[in-house]
């Protein structure tokens, strides 16, 4: 088939609403900021709760390096936003979280499967390039990326760590880890709370959702236990122009978790985690031509499990932390690849993990942190696309890993020097066997030093400059017998195995708490050089091959600023640049020197403010607005044009009682933006090669308008 140069994409005008909403939102942050200063007293003189109570933005407490610090005194940017901030912002999802973390973002493709990139490191194959933890329970896809959805309920903290944190985190943490972390069962007291949900989608169909969750003390100072369980509809708004059905990307997610904590002793716990998550659409995609329709989708019921046991037992001055995780996915896919092109698939992954570490804990002149990884991971494939590719695959990953980091006081007690040594070692043993019998195979074993190096300076308690150099490294993958097949009839030329791939991210940063605990302000510049990253080599326009490319250059700034002048008002603002690109051509692609790197926006902006007020005795008003701005994602998996500049906004308005209750109104996507997410597929041309349409991307959900209400007791 003759290759066609796709033509740029036409500019799309900016939306009539978007200058009038930034305006609204800027003037509601001042007035909210007013208010908030009017509201340190109430009418009859004496102190508002909300209002007086004093803010330390310098307290929040981090895991990072898998011991307990303040935020403040971490030598890493890191972005960390609480369960309480997270509901009182509306955000659904983790999804949410990362899009509003400086020099992050995250897709929602739909069908329960999200994209992440931190820092410029994105891809859409091999394992992960990003770390992404639930507790402690890491999720590693095995020639995939797995960043399995998580729903915003129940949650104690999301936590985004940026650059390489191959030392603590492993394999596949070159951009960054993400770490969920749920919210632990309490010994002593009883809780539950119920949130349920309704939505409409302008154009589109309805959500709902139904959550509860249960604290249930067993035995007191001893044993107790929490469940949660989630019921949603999230709605569809796309049209199947094959058959006309409407609204046909709408997906039922059903999770339900369960934690057990144990104390033998004071000093002993033991916590018993399962997580149980199932999707089911019967167009488990986002993904739409200009004018909101597809004609080719693939339905999915996928599901995840992972189970896990965490043993934490606490010495003099150390702690020794056991933890065994067992995750799965089960991911079957059936539909059209491509208009009038059918393909049944199923993906299966297990991942099994265990690791030993010893910490030390309190602050001492020396803190350190080794341990022992173990890892053993499968995947099984099959693939059925009728006349062109059938094929079962399988591929087993046995890994270990030993590791440590330290950090040394220097006699001036305000610097301090960090190092750490993570040594990796990953065998693979994966074969894909073709219908004829045709095998490709590979039995290798990739090993690498992943070091990190840092020296922080600490002027005052307050503010901590930092600089760092860190390495990740993530492990070669089998070129599958289809790509090889019908790279060989078409004449293209691919390598049989994919090497390894590394980066090495150097970073400048400060971080400090101002005005008395108020104000918390944090910025990082950074350069990466990522060698020999993996891309899609196109055969035809629905299959790809695989193929080292020389790697990418990626630089950056990021900054953020929280201000809490009471603990009633919350204002956020921050941004980023990142400038990630090929660092050479890539023959066979239309992946040049400078390209930019794929799915990347180069600036992003996030503003948020959250204010409360009280209303006559026994009441209180909760507003939040916040909006979200990415340049266009220039870059397709392979051939394709840009996508848009995307600003999205939201806002939420409620009442909420001490009685447990709470109501609220929320608006998502209120500009109601449809523009293309990530860059577009290949366009299509008329027979004389005019353009006839843009090719199809993901889409934001439309302008959508619902009430939740909330009970807590």
């Amino acid at each position: 088939m003759p290759s066609m140069k796709p033509r740029a994409a036409t500019p799309r005008p900016a939306h009539p609403l978007r200058n009038h909403l930034a305006a609204a939102i800027l003037l509601s942050l001042a007035c909210a900021s007013a208010q908030a200063q009017q509201a340190t007293t109430t009418p009859d003189g004496t102190a508002s709760a909300q209002a007086s109570d004093a803010v330390d933005l310098g307290a929040v407490t981090v895991t990072a390096r898998k011991r307990d610090e303040r935020q403040i005194d971490v030598p890493i940017a890191i972005t960390a936003v609480t369960g309480e901030q997270i509901d009182a912002m509306g955000l659904r999802n983790v999804v949410d979280v990362i899009n509003i973390t400086p020099g992050a973002s995250s897709i929602d493709t739909g069908g329960a499967f999200t994209q992440v990139q931190i820092r410029g490191v994105s891809s859409s194959l091999g394992g992960n390039d990003n770390g992404y933890y639930v507790d402690e329970t890491p999720f590693t896809g095995v020639t995939v990326p797995w960043y399995p959805d998580a729903r915003s309920f129940d949650i104690d903290r999301v936590e985004i760590l940026k650059g390489p944190q191959g030392t603590l985190f492993g394999e596949g943490s070159m951009g960054g880890t993400v770490r969920i972390l749920t919210r632990k069962p309490e010994f002593n007291r009883f809780g539950a709370g119920v949130e349920l949900d309704g939505s409409r989608v302008s154009g589109g169909g309805d959500g709902r959702g139904a959550k509860a969750y249960v604290n249930i003390p067993l035995v007191d100072d001893r044993l107790a236990l929490r469940l949660a369980i989630t019921d949603e509809r999230t709605p569809g708004w796309i049209e199947d122009t094959n058959t006309g059905g409407r609204n046909v990307n709408d997906n039922d997610i059903r999770t339900w978790r369960a934690k057990l904590r144990f104390a033998p002793t004071e000093r002993w716990n033991i916590d018993l985690a399962y997580w149980k998550y199932r999707s089911d659409s019967d167009a488990a995609s986002n993904t739409a031509y200009d004018d909101g329709t597809n004609n080719s989708f693939l339905a999915s019921r996928n599901e995840w499990d992972s189970a896990s046991l965490t043993s934490t037992y606490d010495l003099d001055a150390s702690q020794i932390v056991y933890t065994f995780s067992d995750g799965n996915l089960s991911y079957p896919q059936s539909g059209e690849l491509a208009a009038g092109i059918p393909l049944d698939a199923v993906i299966d992954i297990g991942v099994r993990t265990h690791e030993l570490r010893w910490a030390s804990t309190g602050e001492h002149r020396l803190d350190w942190t080794v341990g022992y990884y173990l890892r053993k991971a499968d995947r099984a494939d099959m693939l059925d696309i009728p006349g062109i590719l059938t094929s079962n695959s399988r591929q087993t990953n046995d890994a270990h890993a030993i590791f440590g980091e330290a950090t040394l006081k220097l006699p001036n007690p305000a610097w301090a020097v960090t190092a750490g040594l993570r040594y990796f070692k990953d065998k693979v043993d994966a074969a894909d066997v073709a219908s004829d019998g045709s095998v490709s195979t590979l039995n290798a074993t990739f090993d690498s030093w992943n070091p990190r190096l840092s020296l922080s300076y600490k002027p005052s308690d307050n503010t901590t400059f930092y600089a760092s150099a860190a390495r990740g490294f993530r492990s070669g993958q089998l070129q599958p017998i289809g790509s090889i097949q019908l790279a060989e009839l078409y004449g293209v030329e691919l390598p049989s195995q994919i090497s390894a791939d590394s980066i090495w991210t150097y970073e400048l940063g400060a971080k400090s708490v101002l005005a008395g605990g108020k104000v918390l302000l944090e910025g990082a510049v950074f350069y990466s050089d990522w060698k020999d990253v993996a891309v899609r080599v196109p055969i035809t326009p629905e299959i790809n091959g695989l193929a080292n490319s020389d790697g990418t250059r990626n630089k950056g700034v990021e900054v953020s600023l929280t201000y809490n002048p009471v603990r009633a008002l919350t204002l956020q603002l921050g941004g980023s640049w990142v400038d990630a690109t090929y660092s050479a051509d890539v023959p066979g692609t239309p992946l040049h020197r400078g390209t930019a790197v794929y799915n990347v926006p180069k600036t992003s902006l996030n503003a948020s403010a959250a204010y409360a007020w009280d209303v006559g005795a026994n009441l209180r008003g909760v507003i939040s607005a916040n909006v979200h701005h990415d340049s266009a994602r220039e870059t397709a998996l392979t051939a394709g044009t840009p996508g848009d500049p995307l600003t999205l906004a939201g806002a939420r308005i409620g009442l909420e009682s001490p009685a447990g209750w709470g109501v609220y109104l929320y608006g998502n996507n209120l500009t109601d933006e449809d523009g293309a997410i990530n860059a577009r597929g290949p366009s299509e041309f008329n027979p004389d090669g005019s353009l006839l349409r843009l090719g199809p991307s993901n889409r934001p959900q439309p302008r959508t308008f619902g009430v939740l209400f909330r009970y807590d007791y």
